[in-house]
Order: C-alpha cells, then sequence, then structure tokens
C-alpha cells in the first residue's frame, strides 16, 4: 500500500479515525494525504446582517466572499494539521490538501487523479441531521470509490 487518502472534517469522530489509523499503518511507509472538504463560499455569504445584500455593491459582496473564503482556509488548515499530527509523531510522511465543495465527489474524484490505493474516513461526522436527508459522506464514497474503503467507527 502506498497512498493513503485519509478524509477529516474536524469533527471527533473523524479525528478519532485519523489517529486509529496512524496506529494502524504506522509500520508502512505509506504516503498518507490528509483531505478536508469545506463549504463552498461562493455562493455563500456570512457576517452579513440581514437584509444588507441587496443594498451591497458587487464589489462590496466579492471582498465579503474573498475574506469568507479566507477564514473558512484557516479553519481547513487547523483540522488537517490536528489529525496530521497524530501521523507526524510517528514519523510518516504526510501531504495536507483543502478543498471546497461537495466532499464525497472531491475525495474520489481525489483518491483516483492520485492513484491512492485506500481511502480512509470516519463512519459519521458533522453531517448531523443532514446525513438522514441527503445521504451520508461515508456511504456515498463507499458507492462511488473506484479504490478500497475504510470506514472507521
Amino acid at each position: 500500500m502506498n497512498k493513503i487518502l485519509v478524509a477529516v472534517d474536524g469533527s471527533q469522530k473523524s479525528l478519532s479515525a485519523a489517529k486509529k489509523v496512524a496506529s494502524m499503518f504506522d509500520t508502512l511507509k505509506a504516503d498518507i494525504t490528509i483531505i478536508t472538504i469545506l463549504q463552498d463560499v461562493e455562493s455563500t455569504v456570512y457576517d452579513v446582517p440581514y437584509g444588507t445584500t441587496s443594498t451591497m455593491s458587487v464589489e462590496t459582496m466579492q471582498e465579503l466572499v474573498e475574506q469568507n473564503k479566507e477564514k473558512a482556509k484557516d479553519r481547513g488548515q487547523k483540522i488537517v494539521n490536528l489529525a496530521a499530527s497524530y501521523f507526524e509523531d510517528l514519523g510518516m510522511n504526510i501531504k495536507k490538501t483543502i478543498h471546497f465543495g461537495d466532499p464525497a465527489n472531491i475525495i474520489c474524484e481525489y483518491a483516483e487523479d492520485y492513484d491512492c490505493d485506500m481511502i480512509v474516513l470516519a463512519d459519521k461526522g458533522l453531517g448531523g441531521v443532514k446525513r438522514f436527508l441527503l445521504g451520508s459522506i461515508s456511504d456515498k464514497v463507499v458507492r462511488h470509490a473506484k479504490t478500497s474503503v475504510l470506514v472507521v467507527k
């Protein structure tokens, strides 16, 4: 096994899964990639008082989107750094990557594009009620991935 993709979302379950995987694969010389996928901020404006978006200029709106994208990237960086620390403590080779968009699709595409031998993710994450309405990310990854998937409980 040469390349393992570990998907995390910052939830306690996903971080526990990363920690468990680190202990399971600590003797392998595999390249580990930690991936997190954030909500696409292009279509979302945060920190804006209700009703003010209709009076904003396009430039102001674009500026808010960029500011929020930077905040999201910072949050994503914290998530991947924390998960990566479990592997780095064992001296393992780690790559960290942050993406925006649909988590299941991006995880599957990334694994295929980079010839990953395995995808690892928690059985549940931050989804909450959405999980029952939309189907869980882990379920979608298991169904659509073209490589092996390890779902950690």
